[in-house]
C-alpha cells in the first residue's frame, strides 16, 4: 500500500464541546492535493495517527497530501483496540483529456532514397498512439527513425475513450540523378566493440566526397571525416548515413554492452589469515565489501601494520574468521597498513549488538570494536 505524503505542521486547536472529533477540510480531492485534518480527542496521553505511525497530541491540526484513497485513524498510543476516530479521504482519478496531437514533425521533408528521417511527436490525452504506414503502436511522446524509398505520407493517430485525433506529414523522396557519384562511407569503426554500461566508446569514420553525414540513433549531423565518443547504457546499433545529390549509403556497427562482472571471493578468508597472505586477504576483503548491501555498517576490530597479526585474527576469530574482511588502511603519513572488519549490518545499533555473537577469544582480543559505515571507512585509500 502506498503511504501518503505527510508534509505538515501541528498547531493548537480549540477543544470540541463534547465527544471525539476527527474532521477533514475536504473528503474528496485529487492526488497530491492538500487536506487539513483537525481533531480533538478527550483523554490523557498521546495518540497514534495511521497511516504513518505519527505520535500526536490530543488536539491539533495536520496537513496531509494523500496519493490514494486513505482512511486516517487516531488510536490510543500503546493500546490495542479499534481507533477512537477516523475519516475517509477519497482521491479522485485524474480527468481523462480529449486526445490531441500537439506536435508531429520530420527531421527533413525532402530526402534521397533510403536516407533516414526522424519523426518526432508529442500527444496529450493519449491512451493509444499509432503510426501509419506500418501500424506501429508507440508512446505519446517519442520518436522513430524511418528510411522511405519513395515519397510517403506518415499519419500519427491518437485515441482514447473520449475520441481520437490525427496529424499527417509528407516526406518527399527525391529522384536520384543519373550523373554523378553517390556519397559513400569509406570507413566506420569503433575503438572497441564490447564495453561495460556507461563506458566511453570512440566511433570514427571517413567519407568520400562532399556529403551530408548523420549518426543514428542520435541524428547528429557531422563532418565527413571525424570521431565522436558515446557512452551506451545497453547494446546499441550505430548507423552512419551519408548522402549527396546523387544518392547515399549507410553503414552500421553494433556496440555490445555486457554486465560488469561481480567481484568474486577468491578463497576462504580464514585460510588466508592463517597463512598470513596479506595481498590475497585484502583482495578477498574488498570483494566481500563490494558484495555487501549498500549503506551497511561493520565493526572494525583492529588496525595493524604487522602481517603476522593476520594469524592472530584467524586464531581468535574461530568460525567467525571466515567473515572477517581485511581492507587497506592508508595512514596520514602515507604508510599503508591494513584494517580488519567483521560483518555487514543494517544499522550502527545492529552492528554493536552483534558483537556479542563473536567468540569469547575474539572479544577478549578486540574488546573495543568501532562501528563504521562499510562504504566509508577511515583510512580508505584516496580515490583516483
Amino acid at each position: 500500500m502506498r503511504i501518503p505524503v505527510l508534509c505538515a505542521v501541528l498547531a493548537a486547536a480549540p477543544l470540541a464541546a463534547q465527544g471525539f472529533s476527527l474532521t477533514a477540510s475536504s473528503n474528496r480531492v485529487e492526488a497530491g492535493q492538500s487536506v487539513e485534518l483537525d481533531w480533538s480527542i478527550p483523554g490523557q496521553g498521546a495518540l497514534r495517527l495511521e497511516p504513518g505511525g505519527l505520535r500526536m497530541p490530543r488536539q491539533g491540526r495536520l496537513i496531509v497530501k494523500p496519493l490514494a484513497t486513505t482512511t486516517y485513524q487516531m488510536s490510543e498510543e500503546g493500546l490495542s483496540g479499534p481507533p477512537v476516530a477516523q475519516v475517509l479521504i477519497t482521491v479522485l482519478p485524474p480527468p481523462v483529456m480529449v486526445p490531441e496531437v500537439c506536435n508531429f514533425e520530420p527531421s527533413s521533408t525532402s530526402v534521397l532514397p533510403g536516407e533516414p528521417v526522424v519523426l518526432r511527436w508529442q500527444c496529450n490525452g493519449a491512451s493509444t498512439v499509432r503510426l501509419e504506414p506500418g501500424g506501429l503502436e508507440l508512446d505519446g511522446k517519442s520518436e522513430v527513425t524511418v528510411t522511405p524509398l519513395e515519397s510517403t505520407r506518415y499519419t500519427l493517430s491518437v485515441y482514447n475513450q473520449l475520441g481520437g485525433a490525427s496529424k499527417s506529414v509528407e516526406v518527399k523522396v527525391l529522384a536520384t540523378p543519373v550523373k554523378g557519384a553517390a556519397a559513400a562511407t569509406c570507413a566506420f569503426d569503433a575503438d572497441r566493440k564490447f564495453c561495460y554500461p556507461g563506458d566511453a566508446v570512440t566511433l570514427r569514420w571517413d567519407c568520400a566526397g562532399e556529403a551530408k553525414v548523420r549518426l543514428y540513433p542520435s541524428g547528429l549531423e557531422l563532418d565527413g571525416n571525424g570521431s565522436v565518443t558515446v557512452t551506451p547504457a545497453a547494446t546499441t546499433v550505430y548507423t552512419l548515413s551519408v548522402s549527396n545529390a546523387a544518392g547515399g549509403s549507410s553503414r552500421s556497427l553494433e556496440i555490445t554492452v555486457v554486465p560488469r562482472p561481480r567481484p568474486e571471493i577468491r578463497a576462504d578468508a580464514a585460510a588466508l589469515l592463517r597463512d598470513a597472505r596479506l595481498d590475497e586477504a585484502i583482495l578477498s576483503g574488498e570483494a566481500r565489501r563490494a558484495l555487501a548491501p549498500r549503506e551497511a555498517w561493520t565493526l572494525r576490530l583492529v588496525v595493524s601494520g604487522r602481517k603476522e597479526g593476520l594469524k592472530n585474527l584467524a586464531r581468535t576469530g574461530g568460525p567467525a574468521a571466515k567473515d572477517f574482511m581485511v581492507l587497506p588502511f592508508v595512514r596520514r603519513d602515507g604508510f599503508r597498513w591494513w584494517q580488519a572488519c567483521w560483518g555487514a549490518f543494517p544499522s550502527r545499533a545492529a552492528a554493536l549488538k552483534a558483537f556479542a555473537k563473536l567468540p569469547e577469544s575474539a572479544r577478549k582480543a578486540f574488546p573495543q570494536p568501532i562501528p563504521f559505515r562499510l562504504d566509508h571507512l577511515p583510512g580508505d585509500p584516496p580515490k583516483d
